[in-house]
């Protein structure tokens, strides 16, 4: 009983291994093939593209974070702000979920 489960874990992983190599040989002829293709992001293929269709001009952004560890610098200070507030708040949100305060 046991050699036919450790046959279908095989079975199981050989053909998901085989559906991904098909995939990524069938799906390599769609890929960018300029190095400009290849690093296009959404700003460029969705929100530009709906800008240019809407009939308005595509301009830069209020902050560009683009420059340096700006972007980087930004989800930290979130991530700070939330893993504090979260703190803060520990007790109230984990154990003392069910009881209510009733002021006056």
């Amino acid at each position: 009983m046991r050699d036919l489960g450790k046959k279908a874990a095989i079975g199981a992983l050989i053909v998901v291994v085989s559906f991904a190599v098909l995939g990524w040989v069938f799906l390599a002829k769609q890929a960018p093939q300029t190095k400009e293709d290849l690093w296009r992001g959404v700003d460029v293929t969705v929100i530009e593209q709906y800008a240019i269709d809407a009939g308005r001009e595509v301009r830069e952004p209020f902050i560009n974070t683009d420059q340096g560890d700006l972007l980087l610098f930004v989800f930290a200070l979130g991530g700070a702000v939330g893993g504090f507030t979260a703190g803060y708040y520990w007790r109230r949100l984990i154990t003392e979920k069910g009881s209510k305060r009733k002021d006056g």
